[in-house]
């Protein structure tokens, strides 16, 4: 599933109509449908609903809404910001309509109306906000403002129409301000500002209706959403034949004193996530303390500079163990110093299996982060943003406010895949192409989360998976763990590394099918905050 910006989606709905022949207001009312659609199926169910509606396209989706839900029998109040005969184009048509059958619609242009309004909100079970859409690029203020805000405190559910009002669509920049939505269904694809904060944080679950633009519309797109069945169709088969040795061989090279859970914490991620054999290959002097802390893992000790850190001379010893095996993990608890920067060195050159590097292994790239492309496969890397940060020479605030382009450029520029760590993890390819995961949460900002990831990424890899997918697939079990947790404080590592079963279990069990429902057919969710999948 491709995720556009404002641009690109205008132009999918202009050659809809102009190449493919299907008229707007046809595209319009599908919208709406799949948008009622989804009112219609809420449980418990609701019998008042106010609408909002602004000008252009937005504002004429919210007028089909309106008139729908009112043909399925519930209660609709429908509020437009534009005088009686002022849409243009779809929108007009859809509202002659209304005005011929008649369908009362009250008008909020001034804000004489504002009292009246904030009373119909306080009576409904839910609102919609049809207000603004993908176009808005301004600060909002004035009546607009004081809609918005009379939305977000009138204490009632609100779904949003293609995206919250208020929220950019290509930067998820807040305007001003913007609708708190507790869901937003959107058309055609997902859009891009409902990925980043503070975007992200006013959309709620985010479902996206199909409405009739071809795919082949949006195929070049190079922003795509990492999906339940993309992981589902990554995942290999395990044959009853199987054995340990045909499920993938990892070796992790981790660990330096004080930090030997993060080497236990990515090798039990590699057998949780399906791994047959792991190798745990740490510093002499700390292997009597993970014998201690693990039972299924292979210890395999290091010889080393000085106590707890690995020699360079090692890499040898890696690269033999490696031979066997089918993926290599450097860095969990790894010393960051100059002898891991040596080591690295010659692992990344030399391996023969793919490489995943994090955490002490990142630091110790450094500045040296160009050794990548000499790798004989796609490696993998795993950033959290600072970490990011210190690797292109900014400052982690900066990463933050432009994650696409500082995970993508890079992954370009390193011809390796950076997956940038955070909410809605990031998975940049080498060839331009982006993956944006929508699982994961506060449940995941504990440490130790990401030595889970190292280990699963790793997993994925020994198990035949090529490293996009790897990498794809292992944001998304990692994030879906998180999220299967209870919501709020109390969780460590180790619980997330307790839901992995069940992520497993819903993945390969029966995909999720949507309740019928008339207007439903084509909204599907695909944020599993909670949900199912």
């Amino acid at each position: 599933m491709k995720i556009i910006n404002a641009a690109a989606m205008k132009e999918a709905d202009r050659l809809t109509i102009e190449k493919y022949g299907l008229p707007g207001v046809v595209l319009m009312e599908k919208a709406g449908e799949r948008a009622a659609g989804f009112i219609l199926a809420l449980k418990p169910p609701v019998s008042r609903v106010a609408v909002v509606a602004g000008p252009g396209n937005n504002g004429g989706d919210g007028l089909v809404i309106a008139r729908l839900l009112e043909k399925a029998g519930l209660e609709v109040s429908l509020w437009s910001t534009v005088p009686a005969g002022g849409y243009q184009g779809d929108a007009k048509i859809n509202e002659n309509y209304l005005l011929k059958l008649p369908f009362p619609v009250e008008r909020i242009v001034d804000n004489s109306a504002l009292e009246n309004f904030k009373n119909s909100l306080c009576r409904a079970d839910l609102v919609v906000d049809a207000l603004l859409g993908i176009g808005a690029d301004r600060e909002v203020s004035g009546l607009l403002a004081d809609i918005i805000n009379a939305l977000n405190s009138c204490g009632k559910p609100v779904l949003a129409v293609d995206i919250p009002s208020g929220v950019h669509a290509d930067s998820g920049r807040v305007l001003g301000c913007a609708v708190k939505a507790q869901w937003t269904v959107t058309f055609a694809c997902p859009k891009l500002g409902l990925f980043f904060p503070p975007g992200c944080n006013h959309a709620g679950k985010i479902f996206v209706g199909e409405i009739g633009v071809p795919e082949a519309l949006v195929d070049s797109q190079p922003v795509e959403l990492n999906t339940a069945s993309r992981v589902r169709n990554a995942l290999p088969a395990r044959p009853f034949n199987s054995h340990k040795g045909s499920m993938g061989k990892v070796v992790i090279v981790a660990g330096s004193p004080g930090m030997t859970g993060a080497a236990i914490l990515a090798a039990e991620a590699a057998q949780k996530s399906g791994a047959g054999l792991v190798y745990l290959a740490a510093p002499v002097s700390i292997c009597p303390a993970l014998e201690a802390k693990t039972l299924e893992a292979v210890i395999v000790p290091l010889p080393e500079f000085e106590p707890g850190i690995i020699d360079p001379s090692a890499s040898d010893i890696i690269i033999d163990r490696t031979r066997t095996c089918d993926a290599l993990a450097v860095g969990p608890g790894l010393d960051p110093g100059e002898k891991s920067t040596e080591l690295l060195d010659r692992l990344i050159q030399v391996s023969p299996v793919p490489v995943i590097i994090d955490a002490g292994g990142l630091h110790a790239l450094g500045r040296r982060i160009n050794m990548l492309s000499l790798a004989k496969h796609t490696p993998i890397i795993t950033p959290h943003p600072g970490e990011m940060a210190a690797l292109i020479g900014v400052a982690a605030g900066d990463v933050q406010n432009s994650r696409l382009a500082a995970a993508g450029e890079h992954a370009v520029l390193w011809n390796c895949i950076v997956l940038l760590k955070g909410a809605n993890t990031i998975i940049a390819l080498p060839d331009g192409r982006v993956l944006i995961n929508p699982t994961g949460g506060p449940s995941l900002s504990t440490a130790g989360s990401g030595d889970l990831l190292t280990g699963t990424v790793v997993s994925m890899l020994a198990q035949g998976l090529n490293p996009a997918d790897a990498a794809g697939s292992a944001a998304y079990i990692h994030g879906l763990a998180g999220d299967l947790l209870p919501p709020g404080r109390g969780h460590m590592a180790r619980d997330i590394l307790d839901c992995y079963k069940e992520v497993f279990r819903r993945l390969e069990g029966a995909s999720h099918r949507v309740p019928g429902n008339p207007f439903l057919t084509g909204t599907r969710p695909f944020l599993q905050n909670g949900g199912t999948i």
